[in-house]
């Protein structure tokens, strides 16, 4: 056996089933109308999975922010006088490589240099990380579902006038896409979501006949 392949469970659809299934769902028979379906749904499609790419993975801000706790408490190790005193008469070195000891203290005492509390800022930034890791999963992730999936297709059925059972919809264009289902609106927030669609679109009509008639 091909050890690069997994058999499918039985009876799971393949996703060109899913997708046959999405079509017969929006009731789209003709030659033409699934062709014109296919360009917009991929389009959603490629949407969708470009916001979750631009996200790193939730591994990989584990590490990061595990990489921050440790140089925290490194830095607590070493002391904050090192970093401002020695560290900081570096960083004057690196751009004065020709002065001495007592020329950077000059320095130093001539700029005032209130030195940067690195610290500070990284504690800020872990803080901000375990929020991002508290409320991705949800929040951000039902957020991008609206934004690229269902206003998107919502408009899609808008425009091209298609009459069906909208929850049978939604569930065959969410198991096309591989949506968890903890992650899928309910068809109340969907249906919500329709009516925002309708009064925006109604309200940028009424503007435009507004500025046609002036």
């Amino acid at each position: 056996m091909n050890q690069r392949s997994k058999p499918s469970p039985i009876g799971a659809e393949s996703r060109e089933e899913k997708f046959e299934r999405l079509l017969k769902a929006m009731d789209a028979t003709g030659p033409f109308d699934r062709y014109a379906l296919e360009l917009a749904l991929k389009k959603i499609e490629t949407g969708w999975g470009g916001a979750q790419g631009k996200k790193p993975g939730r591994k990989l801000v584990h590490q990061y922010r595990a990489a921050i706790t440790k140089v925290l408490a490194i830095s607590a190790k070493i002391g904050p006088d090192f970093f401002d005193n020695d560290i900081e008469k570096a960083g004057w070195s690196r751009l004065n490589p020709d002065a001495d000891d007592r020329k950077l203290r000059d320095i130093m005492e001539m700029h005032e240099h209130e030195p940067t509390d690195v610290d500070a800022v990284l504690t800020v930034r872990g803080l901000d990380v375990d929020h991002w890791l508290r409320t991705t999963l949800e929040d951000y992730r039902k957020r991008d579902v609206r934004k690229e999936i269902t206003e998107p297709f919502l408009e899609l059925m808008v425009g091209r006038e298609i009459e069906a059972d909208r929850k049978a919809v939604f569930d065959a264009l969410f198991d096309w896409i591989g949506l968890e289902k903890k992650f899928r609106p309910s068809s109340a927030s969907i249906n919500a979501i329709a009516r925002e669609l309708n009064a925006r679109a109604s309200s940028s009509e009424s503007d435009a006949t507004q500025q046609t008639k002036k």
